[in-house]
């Protein structure tokens, strides 16, 4: 059910250019950056009829979200409603929520007239699933949010995990092919090997997506974070389905757009909570760029490399 939204929270989603949205799938959580708008205490985002966010919410409309604005963000969980013009189950919804849409459609199109622009430049390159009559609009209830100014918490609504079960041990996977060379050589150097991340977790509600600092190191890529902040997903097991996304967005041009998702098992270990390997977690958790009291890392194991720059995307699928 939709909430109100508090005033600290509408300003970040008012202040923030792009939202990482996440979604369920059957191989744990989806999470990729988007523009967005907000009207009636909703965020409002647009994906292509066949995508696999259009194709997950039909299948389970949990959804949540990171919006970030300088050293604020904002975490939000709750559900997602789609609106498809070639849809006609969704016809009734359109004409009950008309002048709701209507305004969302107009604040969309204003907060992201910039990337209008880009597109508009290169008409001729944009994929019919890019354009609106390729797109579905997606109404993001919120039910649920967090401010973070960098990883403290600011202010929670609603009800969050308060713990987290890691792994009593903790051993850097040092050998092996570094997995974001398997990508193309254009967005594996756009990426680098360390940077500002949103990371995806599976919990019992639903996906969350948290603020993080990344870093590739041998055959893994790690999510570093608090424990205060890796406390909202609750997780009870010291492994969970995670996908970690990092991107180098531009400001106005899609096709300057450059990021990858790195999917599989998420392998949780908490400073405070680890009886071994306490010097290569603060080893890896200085190179991602976060102080080590109080910290947590998630270690992603690839299973799967997903990438895009600009129309073109792929997957990489590891053995």
């Amino acid at each position: 059910m939709t909430v109100a939204v508090p005033a600290p929270v509408r300003r970040v989603l008012e202040q923030g250019d792009f939202c990482h949205v996440a979604a369920l799938t059957p191989k744990g959580p989806h999470v990729t950056p988007t523009v967005f708008a907000t009207a009636g205490d909703r965020v409002w985002v647009t994906t292509s009829r066949g995508s696999v966010k259009a194709r997950a919410w039909s299948a389970d409309p949990r959804v949540a979200g990171l919006v970030r604005a300088g050293e604020l963000a904002v975490c939000f969980a709750g559900t997602a409603t789609m609106y498809d013009l070639l849809d006609p189950g969704s016809w009734g919804r359109s004409l009950r929520e008309g002048p709701l849409i209507a305004l969302a459609s107009a604040r969309f199109t204003r907060k992201n007239a910039r990337f209008f622009a880009g597109y508009a430049m290169d008409a001729h390159h944009v994929p019919f699933a890019w354009t609106p009559p390729g797109r579905v609009f997606a109404e993001l209830a919120i039910e649920r949010s967090v401010v973070l100014d960098g990883q403290d918490l600011v202010s929670v609504w609603g009800d969050w995990g308060a713990e987290t079960r890691g792994a009593s041990s903790f051993r850097a996977a040092r050998t092996g092919d570094p997995p974001l060379a398997l990508l193309p050589d254009e967005v594996s150097s756009g990426l680098g090997t360390s940077g500002a991340g949103a990371l995806g977790l599976s919990t019992p509600e639903g996906p969350l997506v948290l603020p993080t600092r990344w870093l590739a190191d041998g055959a893994a890529v790690y999510a570093a974070l608090s424990e205060e902040v890796l406390a909202l997903a609750g997780a009870t097991a010291p492994t969970t389905p995670a996908a970690l996304q990092v991107d180098r967005a531009s400001w106005w041009r899609a096709r300057e757009m450059v990021g990858a998702m790195v999917r599989g098992q998420g392998e949780i270990a908490v400073m405070d909570q680890l009886t071994s390997g306490t010097r290569s977690a603060e080893a890896v958790i200085a190179g991602a760029g976060i102080e080590s009291a109080g910290a947590a890392l998630v270690r992603v194991r690839p299973e799967r490399l997903v990438w895009w720059r600009g129309w073109s995307s792929g997957t990489v699928m590891l053995p």
